[in-house]
């Protein structure tokens, strides 16, 4: 009878440590979600600058015509950004005087 129990109790704890991964993994996810829309939300409008100081050095910038520049980060070294598994993606359109016009994330 015991080892029933025994057996029992351990695929209990089993299922709940797989079920917690997850549930862990979806909660970071959202958490990240929530952190990323609000500070991409605040950037429009703001200097360029302001973008650098808060993500690091973009891994690809481009110049348009007329000036505008383009940054794209692929996972930026910000430490505050909560971490998950997937590639972390944020692109930035600036106009000639450096100020954001565009400012938007994508996860991979």
């Amino acid at each position: 009878m015991i080892e029933i129990f025994t057996l029992f109790s351990f695929l209990v704890i089993l299922w709940l440590v797989l079920v917690g991964k997850d549930a862990l993994l979806a909660w970071k996810i959202r958490r990240r979600r929530r952190f990323m829309d609000a500070m991409v939300g605040r950037l429009a409008g703001q200097d360029l600058q302001e973008a650098f100081q808060l993500l690091g050095y973009p891994r690809e910038m481009e110049t348009g015509s007329g000036g505008t520049q383009m940054c794209v980060w692929k996972d930026p070294e910000e430490t505050a950004i909560p971490e998950t598994p997937e590639l972390l993606i944020v692109t930035i359109v600036a106009d000639a005087a450096g100020t954001i016009t565009k400012a938007g994330w994508e996860t991979r």
